[in-house]
């Protein structure tokens, strides 16, 4: 278990503040998503040394599945205040930390692309062990579990890399199914969450990132669960709700854009950005990659205070900036 991450680990004191009168413009994000995830997938077409070519392949999906994560953010906050789904948004936006903290890892070493890879598989194939339990019996699922579902599963185990030894662990430790003779229990190291990938994460910079975002990602959480900050956000959102009648028009507009709107945009932007960054570090002779990450963190690190944080802590020294 990774060790609690208190305020006083994760605080970087500021001696420098952001210029109020600037704001982190929306369009002005998109395009600088858009920008950053064709840049590094673009990037990855080309295997840095150490990976292989489907490492690379599927490190540049997970930038695919960032940018259109970032886009349904966008259509979700652009609901309004009287709309209760602006407020899943931030469910969403805790996804694109998660990737960041994937991408710290597979950044460090390729194995950790396999590791991702495998843990899907593993999940995928539970999944289906479950549903051929419940489903079996029932002669209108024999097609998908006989005939279409198992070659799939077994094309997803082959690609992913996982062996016979690991796909037989898993059976027997979700059926009870014995090994075949001559095999031995092999299992399948699950992917870390983030907490897990702050223990994992070797380089020094990067590491005290990852713990400075961890607040953030715990704070983001709340809404992916249920919690009651969530509950609340949506019931001063709705209009049939008595909540409503606590705030004027004016401070529930004050209220949407300082905890639904500024959040989301940077937890999308943010991370998005971060995970570039540290692809590019794979790519020291890329100068469009840098240009583009580049001209991204000006936005980033002027507008938003913890943007500037982070720049200071990480996004400078993975991109090679002099102070």
């Amino acid at each position: 278990m990774p060790k609690k991450i208190r305020a006083i680990d994760a605080a970087w004191p500021n001696t420098e503040d952001i210029n109020l009168n600037d704001s982190l413009n929306a369009p002005d994000l998109d395009a600088h998503v858009k920008k950053c995830a064709a840049a590094v997938t673009e990037a990855l077409k080309i295997p840095p040394p150490g990976y292989s070519k489907e490492q690379a392949i599927h490190m540049s999906w997970l930038f695919d599945a960032m940018r259109f994560t970032h886009s349904t953010i966008r259509s979700l906050v652009a609901k309004g205040t009287k709309s209760p789904e602006c407020v899943d948004a931030l469910a969403l936006a805790r996804q694109q930390l998660e990737a960041l903290y994937s991408v710290c890892l597979m950044v460090q070493d390729p194995s950790y692309v396999d590791i991702y890879l495998k843990s899907f598989w593993r999940d995928a194939y539970v999944q289906f062990l479950l549903q051929r339990l419940e489903q079996q019996g029932l002669p209108r699922f024999s097609q998908y579990l006989n005939q279409t579902g198992l070659p799939l599963i077994e094309l997803i185990r082959v690609q992913a890399g996982v062996t016979e030894e690991e796909k037989a662990t898993v059976e027997f430790e979700e059926l009870g199914t014995p090994l075949p003779a001559g095999m031995k229990i092999v299992k399948i190291k699950p992917f870390p969450t983030p907490g897990g990938v702050i223990d994992e994460v070797s380089h020094p910079d990067r590491k005290r990132m990852l713990i400075r975002l961890y607040p953030e990602y715990k704070r983001l959480c709340a809404y992916a669960h249920g919690s009651a900050q969530s509950l609340i956000a949506k019931t001063s959102m709705w209009e049939a709700s008595p909540l409503r009648k606590l705030h004027t028009e004016g401070e529930r507009e004050d209220k949407y854009m300082k905890e639904i709107v500024d959040p989301a945009f940077v937890f999308s932007f943010l991370p998005m950005v971060q995970a570039v960054s540290e692809v590019s570090a794979l790519y020291p002779a890329d100068v469009e990659l840098a240009r583009v990450v580049i001209e991204a963190w000006n936005l980033l690190s002027k507008m938003n205070l913890l943007g500037k944080i982070i720049w200071d802590i990480r996004g400078r020294s993975s991109l090679g900036v002099i102070a």
